[in-house]
Formats: structure tokens, sequence, C-alpha cells
């Protein structure tokens, strides 16, 4: 963010509050790290010195055939590493930890990642991915130790910055979270996120002002982190700014505020599952490799067939790509295999209304709604394929509600706008034909 973007503002306020080293000396100092977790944890000592956690069973039964032959591989590796000498230990035991976190099965994966921390005590890799599944457990306080104990051991780490400052929000602490997001702007890869979190401690204080310039930020850095709109909307509305705040909340979207974190990247190229096809299939799409991620939505459908979500991400790229007919193909295939998925339902109508069948489109797009009151775009599309069938009471029905769920839809009120004036002008005597 520079002034330019922001006539008037003091270009200060945004700026780190004191250097690089001394913001993460403050945030060392703060709370000082101590390991708690088994006796021996500061040393080099060899298994038998040490107190391992046990780790729980994990029941594979269900997973995908990839995914559980990766799980019971890794549990295979952990049966005999307590006989082992204290490196090869840790390695195992962290490894292990990272397989049960990526696939978030959190009560092996913390004492598996906990143990390689006691067993190699200056790996921060181990003390980062314990902060992780701790705080994907919900404990913040064993999250917050592993995570300044990771930035003790490994300086700079921008991405553990991050994550510390997020417990401290989490935590009321907002002096603390203002550090750590401090620490984490002199850096290009978490400079947005970490515009996000000073931003998110400004509003949190009443600061307004301040919140807004560093949202505004997020955006000018990332456009498509829509969850920001929802945020910059409060800031804007305690300003008086309405207008401004109504555009906000109408952009606001699922898109997150992405920041650059390279063990979590690698912990995610290890995911087998299908989950991790079709997330790299969305990033494609999101970002136009159209193509790109058809081709990656095949393959989650090959590798799973009953998996909607593949099938309507297929659908979404072929019809992108120019392909109605397939994406109508990939859609009903989706509704066919998970038929209590909203989206699925939701592309189908709406495609087949676009294609001139707007019956049968209609079906679709009311199931939609059943199965997801609160899908805007639902209601929408389905207020709109009404109204071009001449439905116009239903679909204005269809847009009060939609608007009730979502009082600054601009499109919503202008269709409901229009619907009401035809409406009125067929209750007139001799009036023309509504439009």
């Amino acid at each position: 963010m520079n002034d330019s973007q922001h006539p008037g503002r003091d270009a200060r306020r945004c700026q780190p509050r004191a250097t690089l080293a001394g913001a993460i000396a403050a945030i060392m100092m703060a709370a000082p790290v101590a390991a708690t977790i088994a006796p021996g944890a500061g040393g080099t000592a060899a298994p038998a010195a040490v107190v391992l956690q046990p780790v729980p069973p994990v029941d594979a039964s269900s997973m995908e055939p990839a995914v559980r032959r990766q799980v019971e591989a890794a549990e295979r590796q952990l049966a005999g590493a307590a006989a082992l000498p204290a490196a090869a230990a840790a390695t195992i035991f962290g490894e292990a930890g990272k397989t049960f976190l990526l696939y978030l099965l959190l009560d092996a994966a913390l004492p598996c990642l906990e143990n390689a921390a006691v067993l190699a005590p200056q790996d921060f890799r181990w003390a980062y991915y314990a902060g992780v599944a701790a705080r994907s457990r919900g404990d913040l306080e064993r999250a917050r130790t592993h995570f300044q104990r990771a930035l003790a051991l490994q300086s700079p780490f921008p991405a553990a910055l991050v994550r510390l400052g997020e417990l401290e929000i989490l935590r009321h602490d907002l002096e603390a979270a203002d550090r750590a997001y401090a620490a984490a702007l002199a850096f290009p890869g978490t400079a947005a996120a970490a515009h996000f979190g000073l931003g998110r401690a400004a509003l949190l204080r009443g600061d307004a002002r301040l919140a807004a310039e560093h949202f505004e930020a997020v955006l000018a850095a990332q456009p498509g982190a829509s969850i920001v709109h929802s945020q910059l909307a409060a800031a804007y509305r305690r300003l008086g700014q309405l207008d401004k705040a109504e555009a906000q909340a109408a952009a606001l979207g699922d898109g997150a505020v992405w920041f650059s974190d390279l063990l979590a990247s690698q912990l995610q190229a290890a995911n087998a599952g299908n989950a991790n096809r079709i997330f790299g299939a969305h990033q494609a799409l999101e970002e136009g490799r159209f193509a790109e991620a058809a081709e990656a939505f095949r393959q989650a459908a090959a590798a799973d067939p009953q998996d909607a979500r593949a099938w309507v991400g297929l659908g979404d790229a072929q019809q992108r790509l120019g392909d109605a007919a397939a994406a109508e193909t990939s859609f009903r295939r989706a509704v066919e295999v998970d038929p209590e998925n909203a989206r699925a339902h939701l592309k189908l109508g709406t495609l087949l209304a676009q294609r001139g069948a707007r019956g049968p489109g209609i079906e679709q797009l009311k199931t939609a709604v059943r199965l997801r009151p609160d899908l805007t775009d639902s209601r929408f599309n389905l207020a709109t394929a009404l109204a071009q069938e001449g439905r116009l009471a239903e679909a204005a029905a269809e847009c009060e509600a939609l608007l009730r769920l979502a009082p600054h839809d601009r499109a919503a009120r202008e269709l409901l706008d229009q619907l009401r004036s035809d409406l009125g002008k067929q209750a007139s005597p001799g009036a023309a034909p509504p439009h």
C-alpha cells in the first residue's frame, strides 16, 4: 500500500512499530519458551532418556485406498521407533505426524510431532508442525508455545509470525498480535496476511480508519481475497461511509488471504487424497487455466467417481471452455452421485435455464433452494428463470426471500424493482404487456 492509493492518509500508520529484529525479540521476550513436553527436551538424549507420548491407533478402514496405504505405512514405521537412536526416532515420529496432520488425524498427529520435537529439540520443523496440530485441535496455549519455540529456533520465520499473530488475536492479546504481524509485514510473502491481521486487531480496538487502511492494502495485493470485504465493510460502516460499506458487503466471498508457507506447502504436496487434486484443480480454474483445471478434475473423478465435487468442478471447467453439452453431462453426474448436493443442482439448473430448457432448470434450482435456503445464487438464478417464464409473482417472492438474506444485494434489488413494475403494469387495464 502506498500514498498514491490512499490520498491524504498518514503513511506512517501502517508501518511496523519497530525494526524487524526488535519486533521478533519483543515477541520472544514477551513469553519465554520452555520445553514443557517432556524431561530432557533441551539436549540430545537417546529415546530412553526422555518421556515419549503414546500414539493412539488410527482407523483407516474408510479412507481412500491411496490415503489408507499412506497412513498404514506411517503406523508400521512407528512400531519400532522408540528403540532407535534419537535422531532416527525423531524423523520417524515427525514424518508420521506430518502424515496424520495432513489428513487431520489430530489425536495421533500431535503426540507424534511433540515426540519428534523432544527427540530433536533443535529442529524447528517439528515445533512448527506441532503448533499447527495444536491450533487445529483448538489448544491455543499449547500452539502458542510451539510457535514461539519454532521462532526461537528459526529466524526469520515469517509464516510462524503470521500463525502466532492469529493465535494472539484469538487469545485477545492485541498488543502481542500487533508485534507478530508487524514483524511479518517486512516480508513480501506474508505482507498481505500481516495487513489482514493488523486490520483485524485495529478493528477490535475500535480504530476503524487504521483497520480500513490495512484491509485496503490486502485487497490491493490480493484482489481475490474476498473474505476481506466483510471486515472492510464493518470498518467503513463505523466510519459512516455507508455506500462503501454496502458495496463491500455485496462483494463478500470465500476467497482466503494467502501467505507463503513453505512447510505447509511441503506437507500438502504429500497429499494422496482426492481433496488435494480437487484443490489444485480449483486453483487452476480460478487462475484461468481452464484446460488444465478440466484435466485435473477428470483425474479426480476417475480416482473417485462418487465424489460430486469433482464432477461439479469438471462441469465448471467445461462450461468455461465453451462445451455446454459436456458441462451438462458432468453436472447431471454430480446430481446422480450426490442428490443432496445443492451446488450441483444449482449448476445444472442454471445451465439448463441458460440453454432454454427453463422448465427443468427451474425444478433443479428449486431443489437447490430447498437443500440450501441460504445459497443466494440459487435464489437469484431461480428468480431470473421464473421471470423469463413469465411467472413474475413467483420470481418476486424469490427476490424478496433473497433480500432478507442479503439486504445489500444490488442485482436482486434491481430485479425485484423491475418485477414489481411489471406486475403493476399487468394489473392496469389496457396496459401493454410487461417487459
